[in-house]
């Protein structure tokens, strides 16, 4: 999942709803298995050190998505309509079109 949120596209982030589900699910079981005696000693060490990398790993899926969120959101704001009249002036008059264009947006990917 990680390496789908590197490079964030709809698609992609549709298909980890899947994997967090069977990740919840997986945790679940894990945390029902963990009230038997058999988890105890070096076992119990092993797998919270295994937590302790998953609980990593899900920061940097957290900081993935968020990121990939603002970008998206920030590509909507640069995408919509503007909402100024054509022409709209600081003064709050509309003028004659100049034929210059004075910026763009530029996309790659």
């Amino acid at each position: 999942m990680r390496g789908r949120l590197m490079h964030p596209t709809l698609d992609a982030l549709g298909a980890c709803t899947g994997d967090l589900d069977i990740a919840v699910d997986c945790l679940r079981q894990i945390d029902v298995s963990l009230k038997s005696p058999i988890w105890q000693g070096l076992a119990r060490r092993k797998l919270e050190r295994e937590v302790v990398a998953l609980r990593a790993a899900m920061r940097s899926v957290e900081a993935l998505l968020k990121n990939a969120a603002r970008f998206y959101a920030g590509l909507a704001r640069l995408m919509a309509p503007d909402e100024a009249p054509a022409n709209y002036t600081a003064e709050g008059t509309t003028s004659a079109p100049t034929g210059r264009v004075t910026g763009g947006v530029l996309l790659h990917g």
